[in-house]
């Protein structure tokens, strides 16, 4: 036994029968010390770099890789203290606010596995775009922290601040670029409709304890579990109100039609590496408090809630089949993608049933493992020709990619492939599933609606295909190779996502037990 199993194991079995404050709270501290771990880092090193970067013996040196290099050297660090910190059962503590159990954990480890991968991808970029500010790097930890946080949240109100500490990091990360006037309107924007979500989030908040008395989502599961429809202490008309505000808050967090507006706009007009962010990262933290709102404290709802569920997954992926078919850019047509494929987990969230939780986390890994390959290629491309613009924004760019680089070209092309959903890739088996879970759950309408839209929206990945091989090249740019280490980083994903699909039953398994 290691000295750290031991420290736990005396807590947890003599802080409650002492019934001492000093014991528990210790206890509590131990639990949650991934999370404490990663905040002092993050302090400690914003203090480092504010003091080296106005050191004039040091000659006011631009330390932004050191910084990424020591962000990258934190969440690894964090990873294996969230994952030392594995237990067999579930566990809430600081009055029942958070929550760690199997699915916290697991989530939590994938987040901070994308976020290293993120940091690796934006590092050419940040040179080529001249962000040589350490504080870029601090925001992005502060929104990793708020998503982390938010993976335990067991409370509405600990939900809500998790959501506003990753959400304010957001806001500054799309209006980074200051002497832009496209990535200002991209903040501005961004800030204005999410704090108009965060309100709404907070109204329903305050709805449903106004009219339960409680925001646990333990004690809210309770309440309406035994006590709904028979107990009338409290109107539940009213709290279905509030259930419905905070249902509208976190589709305007996960661009969810119709409370998409703000997503292609600020995904356009900010920073490339803080659109990766956006794409990847939120995603399966609002997945998780998703679960424990609407199939968890509510899912005696879900009769009422089902229609507004599928309604809003069936407009998604309407609104992103048909106007992602108008898209020529690469950051645009990625946002009605992304608008569309959230629209397909929505559906199955609107089943109720908990046993197919494991496909939306299966679909949403392929999804963002999917996308990582498309921002590496897209963030790290350089023209050889002297170009106006410096990033690869528009489709036709990618007209001479076959040419310069046959082997990323291809690469790119399955990838787009799989994200369409078309067999015999990983795309395809995750895809089906949503549609089977549809059909199992007799939800024949919603099905055949995403099949065709699936249908679809295939036309605007093939495009991009058409663009990469058979397009004209009246006018072309050659491409510099990829460095060395983003071609080690996309090969060996690549053979990742083969490896998916040569064994897609292990990989469900694998999100089965994600769950459990």
């Amino acid at each position: 036994m290691t000295l750290y199993e031991f420290i736990m194991e005396f807590f947890f079995l003599y802080s409650e029968p002492l019934d001492s404050e000093p014991f528990y709270n210790l206890y509590e501290t131990i639990i949650i010390f991934p999370e404490l771990f990663f905040t002092i880092c993050i302090f400690f090193l914003l203090m480092f770099c504010v003091l080296l970067s106005t050191s004039r013996n040091k000659n006011y040196p631009l330390i932004l890789f050191s910084a990424l290099h020591l962000s990258i050297l934190i969440c690894i660090f964090t990873f294996f203290l969230i994952n030392n910190n594995k237990i067999n059962f579930t566990t809430t503590f600081f009055n029942n606010t958070l929550i760690i159990d199997n699915l916290s954990i697991v989530s939590k480890e994938l987040i901070l596995i994308f976020f290293i991968c993120c940091l690796l991808i934006i590092k050419n970029y940040l040179i080529k775009q001249q962000i040589n500010t350490f504080e870029y790097l601090i925001l992005m930890l502060f929104s990793v922290l708020g998503l982390i946080i938010l993976c335990s949240a067991n409370d509405l109100i600990t939900a809500y601040l998790s959501i506003e500490i990753h959400s304010l990091a957001f806001y500054l990360l799309a209006a980074y670029k200051k002497n832009s006037i496209f990535s200002t309107k991209a903040g501005l924007k961004y800030f204005i409709l999410g704090a108009f979500s965060s309100c709404m989030f907070l109204f329903g908040s305050s709805l449903i304890y106004g009219f339960s008395g409680t925001t646990n989502f333990d004690d809210l599961k309770d309440l309406f579990l035994f006590s709904y429809p028979t107990n009338t202490t409290f109107n539940i008309d009213l709290v279905f109100f509030g259930l419905i505000f905070i249902l509208i808050s976190l589709f305007f967090k996960l661009a969810i039609a119709p409370f998409h507006i703000w997503s292609p706009d600020v995904y356009e007009d900010s920073l490339s590496s803080s659109t990766l962010i956006f794409t990847i990262l939120p995603k399966i933290s609002l997945f998780i408090l998703f679960i424990r709102i609407f199939n968890s404290s509510f899912l005696t709802f879900i009769d009422y809630t089902r229609l507004y569920l599928v309604l809003a997954g069936l407009f998604s992926i309407i609104i992103g089949a048909f106007v992602g078919l108008e898209q020529r850019k690469i950051k645009s047509l990625l946002a009605y993608s992304s608008i569309s494929h959230m629209g397909y987990l929505i559906l199955v969230l609107s089943t109720g049933i908990v046993t197919n939780l494991h496909i939306i986390f299966s679909y949403l890994i392929v999804y963002i493992i999917s996308n990582l390959f498309i921002w590496t290629i897209v963030l790290n491309l350089n023209f050889k020709t002297s170009y106006p613009k410096k990033t690869n924004k528009d489709l036709s760019d990618f007209n001479s990619l076959v040419i310069s680089n046959p082997l990323i070209a291809l690469i790119l092309s399955l990838t787009i492939f799989s994200l369409a959903g078309l067999p015999p890739l990983i795309g395809f088996y995750v895809k089906m599933s949503v549609f089977l879970t549809l059909i199992e759950n007799t939800q024949y309408l919603s099905a055949i609606i995403a099949i065709i839209c699936s249908v679809i929206s295939a036309f605007y990945y093939i495009r991009l295909i058409k663009i990469i091989y058979f397009e004209k090249k009246i006018t072309s740019h050659l491409y510099f190779p990829l460095s060395y280490e983003m071609s080690l980083f996309i090969s060996i994903g690549f053979f990742f996502l083969i490896g998916l699909f040569l064994t897609p039953n292990i990989f469900y398994l694998f999100c089965y037990q994600f769950l459990l």
